[in-house]
């Protein structure tokens, strides 16, 4: 492969120092990608270790050269570290790499997959084999999503996390999360599990033989696709009894991720999302790329898809956890940690610009120049509805709204995020009968208004959400509802944040025709602006 060489202090052509009986070798795998992490991760692994003599490092550097040059120098790698070194814009994902760092697998007795940004408990290696040795398996594997830490060294507390099944996602990929055990719950032995976290996995290293690990998977999906490959191939995984090793979960300023530099990463995740979902039965393909070497890197014969789903409660085809949807399993969440999700993932949108619209951090469906249509229409409207209080609900940082909302008597606008509510007040709170507050709409009921406005809010939205958000907009007495909607258009299921054309015509909200209807005359879209009555919903 172009650009691709293998460097290490270490001899790699001699076979490794055999270690006595009671002293294992561990080799360490680590893909790290443009990580200034990754050097100070590596030391303090050797640092920590009981018998450092016993650990060797596997690593794939992914960096430019010429830029990332000081982030992990060949003269600050211990002797023990085996690199290959692959320029960063030739590389295809996180899979592909830690595919390539199993080839510097010299025979150690265990193997230990981590991220390029730990840190270690001290003697964390006998902690790991002890655990792995209280594990009722023949072939045990320690595996959860670990505690964090805060870069450069401050640990969290050390909490232990069950991974369980989280959600489906917009694409039918299952998510898992980690629940943190209380103090009293924390376990006195190594429970099993059916999901793993691929940034902490020990095992006995014959699973680099049996499982390989598969290259064409991108990112999203990796861990379930793992889990169910580990399992039919007869591999079991254990929660640990305490941590053992600390995970960044950051956004670190100039952090780069693979997808951030690589204009073909959208290729190569829908390939691997079609790998994926063949992989586990929720839809064949027959595109050869995705399903390259799939027998290779396929399900096991041990025990099958069935038993695996039965074992972790999900059916992937009818996408269920529990027998539950994703939507039925967050509707039942308490009310106050719902709100703090919904609160969470639309600040941290705003937060970083994670639309990564250059006018308008509310992406670039707020731009002037795709707001003309209704700003020239919707004026009119109002006027002709006879609208002089309109609550927009989500109104975003008030780009393209300002001279619409200067004809009204009042102008109410609402969003979640507490951060653009104080940017709103303070750039816009001056204006005559302009107040902004903030709210969540799927559970708040706004302030009395002739209109709620409710422009590319619902369009990020579950299905239940929706259908919450529209009783809250009822019970506000307003009059008339004015929301996007995509005539003609299938809803799609999502989760929190993600985005689909809704259609609030078809199910499963079955609004009514609008009374009026605005096109927002995009290029390729039907994108509108629909007026219902509320009385009607």
């Amino acid at each position: 492969m172009v650009g691709r060489k293998a460097r290490s202090k270490s001899t790699q052509s001699r076979a490794p120092q055999p270690q006595p009986a009671d002293h294992p070798r561990i080799f360490v795998s680590i893909a790290a990608y443009r990580d200034s992490e990754c050097a100070p991760t590596v030391a303090d692994m050797f640092g920590k270790a009981h018998r450092p003599e016993r650990v060797f490092a596997g690593i794939c550097w992914q960096a430019i050269p010429g830029e990332d040059d000081a982030l992990f120098p060949p003269e600050s790698r211990p002797p023990q570290c085996r690199v290959i070194e692959v320029d960063a814009r030739e590389t295809k994902g996180a899979c592909w790499a830690r595919s390539l760092v199993q080839s510097l697998w010299q025979g150690e007795e265990f193997t230990l997959q981590i991220d390029s940004h730990m840190r270690f408990e001290a003697g964390w290696d006998d902690l790991l084999l002890g655990m792995l040795a209280a594990c009722p398996s023949e072939r045990p594997l320690i595996s959860t999503y670990p505690p964090d830490y805060f870069p450069p060294d401050r640990l969290n507390p050390p909490t232990v996390a069950v991974m369980v099944a989280k959600e489906f996602d917009s694409d039918g990929i299952l998510r898992p999360a980690g629940n943190i055990l209380a103090p009293e719950e924390m376990p006195t032995a190594p429970r099993p599990n059916p999901f793993c976290a691929a940034g902490f996995l020990f095992g006995p290293s014959a699973v680099l033989a049996d499982v390989p690990y598969d290259p064409y998977l991108y990112f999203l999906g990796e861990e379930i696709t793992l889990a169910a490959r580990l399992y039919t191939h007869g591999w079991d995984i254990f929660t640990p009894t305490q941590a053992v090793v600390y995970h960044d979960y950051t956004k670190r300023p100039g952090r780069r991720r693979h997808w951030d530099d690589n204009g073909h990463w959208t290729r190569l995740n829908q390939l691997s999302l079609q790998r994926i979902r063949h992989l586990l039965d929720m839809e064949e393909t027959d595109d050869p790329e995705a399903l390259r070497d799939i027998d290779r890197y396929g399900l096991g014969q041990r025990r099958s898809l069935a038993e695996f789903q039965s074992f972790s409660g999900v059916d992937f085809r009818n996408r269920l956890i529990d027998g539950k949807t994703t939507d039925q399993l967050e509707e039942a969440r308490p009310e106050a940690e719902r709100r703090g999700r919904i609160k969470e993932v639309f600040t941290d949108i705003w937060s970083r610009n994670a639309w990564g619209a250059a006018e308008s951090r509310s992406g670039d469906g707020a731009s002037l120049v795709r707001t003309e249509a209704i700003r020239a229409a919707l004026p009119g409207m109002l006027d002709f509805l006879g609208i002089r209080i309109l609550a927009d609900a989500g109104c975003g940082d008030f780009n393209w709204m300002g001279e619409v909302a200067a004809r009204l008597r009042m102008y109410l606008g609402y969003d979640v995020a507490d951060p653009l509510v104080e940017e709103l007040r303070t750039n816009h709170g001056g204006r005559r009968g302009h107040f902004f507050a903030a709210a969540d709409i799927v559970h708040d009921v706004l302030a009395e208004a002739d209109a709620i406005l409710c422009r590319d809010v619902l369009t990020h939205l579950p299905h239940w959400m929706v259908h919450a958000a529209l009783a809250r907009f009822r019970e506000s007495g307003a009059r008339y509802l004015i929301a996007t909607t995509h005539p003609g258009g299938e809803n799609r299921v999502i989760r929190l944040g993600d985005w689909h054309p809704v259609n609030l015509e078809a199910p499963p909200f079955s609004l009514p025709p609008p009374r009026l209807l605005i096109d927002e005359q995009l290029p390729g879209s039907v994108k509108s602006l629909g007026v219902w009555r509320l009385a009607d919903l």
